[in-house]
Order: C-alpha cells, then structure tokens, then sequence
C-alpha cells in the first residue's frame, strides 16, 4: 500500500504519524513544496522579535519521520492530479503514483491588487523568508503598515510593536473564511492592540501603493489618507492552494470539499488542514477550520480514516480563536 501526502505542514505530518502507527509496513511518501525542514508557522511573530530562532521554531512533530520511515520530499509543488490513473505531476516534471491521497496543501495569503507592486517595501507574512526579511526591514526608520482583517494581523502589529515601529493597522472588513473575530472578543483584543500603541483604521482597505524613495513608499488608503512608510506587511486570511485540482474531478469551492470523513468526492482522495471546505449546514455554506491545532486534528483523523479507521471530524471554534498562533490571543497581546 502506497500513501501519498500533499503538504509538510502540521496536517500532512500528523496524517503520515497516524498512518505510520496503523500500517507499519506501508510506503508513505510526503511531498512538500518547502525546501527547509518543517518549522512552526505559530513562531514567526516571534522571530521577527528576535525571541525566537531558527533552530528553536523547527517542528518537533517533524523531527522523526525519516526515524519513522516516511520518506520527506521537498521542493515538490503539485501542478495536476490525474484521479483514472491515480498520480500526482509535480512542476519539475516528474510524478508520483499513490494507492491512497491526502491533499494537504495549506494556504497562501490573498494578496490584494494595489500590494502587488514589486515595491521594496511590501512583504507578505507566510514564510520563515518572509519573517526574516520583514525583521530585516523593520530595523530601518519608518513606519510599519500592517494590513489584514484577523489573526495574522493582530500577530504582525505584536511583533512590530516588539520592534518599537510605529504601526499603522489597515483592518479591512471581516474575512471571507474561517471564523471572524467579532463582538465582545474583537473589541477586547483591539483595545490590546491600541494599548500597546498601534493605529487601527477599522473598515478601511488600500487603494494604491507607490514608490517614495529608495527606502519609503506610500499607501493611500479609500479614505484618501497617505502614510508614508518603510514597510508593508500584508497579514491577509489564507486562501487554500487547490489550483492544481483543476480538470481533475475532485470537487472544490474555496477549499477541497470533504465530508465529515475528511473524504473527497473521489474514491481514495482525502484532504486535511486549511486547504479543507467542510460543508456547514447552519449557514448553508462552506467553512474551512483554519488553525495550528485544527489542522493536527484533521491530519490524525484523516491519517487514521486513511488507515482503516471511520472517524468524524467535529469542529471546534476554540482551535482557531485560542491556537492559530498557540495561545489565547487576549493572554499574548497582554505579555
């Protein structure tokens, strides 16, 4: 039996765990488009406020696959998915066959039309780079615009304020995905934010961005307000990477579409962690669990469904408030 697993990220990891403990003798294979050793994304604040190292943020959970006998593939990224013939092409050309497929690519921020401009200044906040580029350009004189509508937002103006910038918080409407920060918890955490000194311009969004100078841009916002600044940091809500499922027959909205099984729509085809759309029947939309601990848990259900198992994966609110960045965000924006 050959497993085949999408994503190096906190799902994919504990899936191919699972499917170890299940199958001792199966072949997994986790291919990953990253080309370092998996780290924890929830540190990155903390990097950028030179609380943390590179050494210090590598996952321990990802530390004993090859011990485990998972084979770690990286520098992959999957390009199509061919479900009759069961295999995955990858975009350096080559491919891969599977018996079984978990799809856990994760997301990539959205980033908006007037932030796409090749400026110096503007940096999206995803990666281990990024966090040590934007470090790196927080050290310059200016402020520091941080624009996003959550929890990535709230991280980056903690650790700019860590840094002693000036912080200017474009929070644009609520986010398309996931669970919105609102009432007394959303007013709760931007009076944190305001007390550690940062301006917030609630409802606002970004219309155009332009060069300065050498080392300053400027952002205009719908408003009409210009800020002169020396970094952008564009903390936007995640958007699932399933471009690669086009023309394949697995069935996508925002995210991969599963059941409460993490099951696709095609035999053998599961999905885990923030690339995931389950249905919600109260809204009559689709939602995706987005969150450290919640992509864990869907990667161990779907690992152990993949396995033999018949479990159901039972949302829980708390795994993305409490944990997308590890601990209460109330207790992290009092420290």
């Amino acid at each position: 039996m050959r497993y085949l697993i999408l994503g190096g990220g906190p799902a994919g990891i504990a899936a191919a765990k699972t499917i170890r403990k299940g199958k001792p003798d199966a072949e997994i294979l986790l291919a990953t488009d990253e080309t370092e050793a998996p780290y924890l994304r929830p540190l990155l604040p903390d990097l950028i406020l030179g609380e943390a190292r590179d050494e210090t943020i590598l996952d321990p959970q990802g530390r004993d696959l090859v011990e485990k006998g998972v084979r770690l593939s990286t520098g992959r990224r999957a390009v199509r998915l061919d479900v009759g013939n069961r295999r995955v092409g990858f975009s350096d050309g080559s491919q891969e066959g599977y018996d079984l497929l978990l799809i856990a690519t994760g997301g990539k921020p959205g980033v908006p039309a007037a932030l796409k401009k090749e400026l110096p200044a503007i940096h999206v906040f995803d990666s281990r780079k990024d966090a040590l580029a934007i470090r790196e350009r927080a050290a310059r004189p200016g402020t520091a615009v941080v624009y996003g509508p959550g929890y990535l937002a709230i991280e980056a103006c903690r650790a700019l304020r860590g840094k002693k910038k000036e912080v200017v918080w474009i929070k644009p409407d609520f986010p398309k995905y996931g669970y919105p920060i609102a009432g007394e918890l959303e007013a709760s955490i931007l009076d944190d934010v305001r007390n550690r000194g940062a301006r917030i311009l609630e409802g606002e969004d970004i219309v155009r961005a332009r060069k300065k100078d050498a080392d300053m841009s400027v952002i205009v916002t719908r408003g009409g307000e210009e800020i002169p600044c020396s970094l952008v940091v564009v903390a936007t809500e995640r958007i699932p990477s399933v471009g690669f499922l086009a023309g394949s027959g697995v069935m996508a909205g925002t995210g991969v579409l599963v059941d409460d099984f993490l099951r696709t729509n095609v035999p053998n085809v599961y999905a885990a962690g923030d690339c995931a759309e389950f249905a919600d029947n109260s809204k009559d939309v689709g939602r995706i669990n987005f969150g450290w601990r919640s992509a864990i848990r869907q990667g161990q259900l779907a690992g152990g469904n993949m396995a033999g198992g018949n479990k159901r994966f039972g949302g829980n609110e708390g795994d993305y408030f409490w944990a997308l960045f590890g601990s209460s965000l109330l207790d992290r924006g009092r420290k």
